[in-house]
C-alpha cells in the first residue's frame, strides 16, 4: 500500500511540524529543523517494493540528527539506502563524511547516531538489517561513504532505484517485486564488497591462516580470539570479520575442530580412553564434551571407543 503525503494539506506556519511528524513516522525518529526560511513546500511518498519500503522525499533543505536520546527511545536496527535523485546535502556518521549531490549512492545505519542535511529530491530505502549483515559482516563500517561509480552494481542499482521509486507498474505483481527487491540487495552487496578490494582479500587470507593455526593448535588450552589476534598481529575485530564473511565464529570452529579431532584419535585407536581424548584436545568439562560429542556426530563419544575396541577384538581373532 502507498502512502503520499503534502505538507500544503496543513497551514504554512505547521507545515515542518507536519513533515517532522510523517518522516519520523516512516522512517527514523530523530531531531529535525528547516534550513530555509520558507513555507516548507515538501511530499512524501512511501511504498513497498517486495521485502524493501521507498521512501521519495522532495523538500527544501531541513537538518536531521539522530542521537544517542534517539537510540534510546526509538530503538531502531534498519540500514537505509539513499539516492539524491536530484538532491543534496551532507551526511555525517561513525566519524565518516559524505557530500550528497545528484545522482549519488550512500548508506547510513539507523542503529547509530548520525547528522544528516538533505534538500531537494532524494529516495531513502528501508533494508531490514538481517538482509545485509548476514552477506556483509562490518557493514555498519560502510556507511556515510558515497558509492563509487566504477564499481561493479552501482550504476545498475541506480537505475533499479529509478524505476522503483517512479512507481513501475510491473512492480505492482508481488512475485515480480520480491524478485525485483532481492536482485537490488544482490547489487548494493556486491557494489558495497568491491568498494574495498583489498580488505576483502586480506580477511580471506586471514581467515584461511588462522584455521590452519587452530589446527596445529588445537592441545592449547588457550586456544581463542585474544591468543589468535595476538599470533597474526591483528585486532581481535578482524579476526571476528573474517570469520563472519564465511558465516561462522571463532569459538564455533575451535570446537567444531577439536571434536573432530577428538573423533579422529578414537576411530584411529591413538588414545585408551574418552577423557583422555577430551583433555588431549582442550576439553577439561566432560560433561560438556559428551553433550557437544553427542550434539555432533549423533553417537556419544563412548559409544565410538567400544565399537572401535570390538573391531580392534574382531580382527585380532
Amino acid at each position: 500500500m502507498t502512502h503520499q503525503y503534502a505538507t500544503t494539506v496543513v497551514a504554512p506556519s505547521r507545515r515542518f511540524e507536519y513533515w517532522n511528524e510523517v518522516v519520523c513516522r516512516h522512517c527514523i525518529p530523530a531531531a529535525s529543523q528547516p534550513l530555509e526560511d520558507t513555507d516548507f513546500d515538501a511530499r512524501l511518498d512511501v511504498h513497498p517494493v517486495g521485502t524493501l519500503d521507498i521512501c521519495s522525499l522532495s523538500a527544501p533543505m531541513h537538518y536531521w540528527e539522530r542521537t544517542s536520546s534517539h537510540l534510546r527511545t526509538g530503538p531502531d536496527d534498519d540500514l537505509w539506502l539513499g539516492f539524491s535523485h536530484d538532491g543534496h546535502g551532507l551526511l555525517e556518521q561513525g566519524d565518516r563524511q559524505a557530500v550528497l549531490d545528484r545522482d549519488r549512492l550512500f548508506l547510513y545505519d539507523a542503529s547509530q547516531a548520525f547528522r544528516f542535511s538533505l534538500g531537494g529530491s532524494n529516495h531513502l530505502v528501508r533494508i531490514p538489517r538481517h538482509l545485509l549483515s548476514a552477506r556483509l559482516p562490518g557493514v555498519e563500517h560502510m556507511t556515510a561513504t558515497v558509492l563509487d561509480d566504477q564499481r561493479p552494481g552501482v550504476i545498475p542499482l541506480r537505475e533499479m532505484l529509478r524505476q522503483a521509486a517512479a512507481g513501475s507498474a510491473c512492480l505492482e505483481d508481488a512475485a515480480v517485486s520480491g524478485r525485483f527487491s532481492q536482485t537490488l540487495i544482490d547489487l548494493l552487496v556486491l557494489s558495497l564488497e568491491l568498494q574495498d578490494l583489498s580488505v576483502v582479500q586480506a580477511e580471506r587470507d586471514l581467515y584461511a591462516r588462522v584455521m590452519n593455526h587452530i589446527r596445529r593448535h588445537l592441545t592449547d588450552q588457550e586456544l581463542g580470539l585474544d591468543s589468535i589476534a595476538r599470533a597474526h598481529h591483528v585486532s581481535t575485530r578482524t579476526v571476528t570479520r573474517a570469520f563472519a564473511r564465511h558465516h561462522k565464529t571463532l569459538m564455533q570452529v575451535i570446537r567444531q575442530e577439536r571434536l573432530q579431532a577428538c573423533r579422529t584419535a578414537i576411530e584411529r585407536g591413538h588414545v585408551r580412553s574418552v577423557s583422555q581424548a577430551a583433555l588431549d584436545f582442550g576439553f577439561s568439562d566432560f560433561s560438556h564434551f559428551s553433550h557437544a560429542f553427542r550434539n555432533e556426530f549423533g553417537t556419544s563419544a563412548r559409544e565410538l571407543l567400544l565399537m572401535r575396541r570390538q573391531s580392534v577384538g574382531l580382527e585380532s581373532r
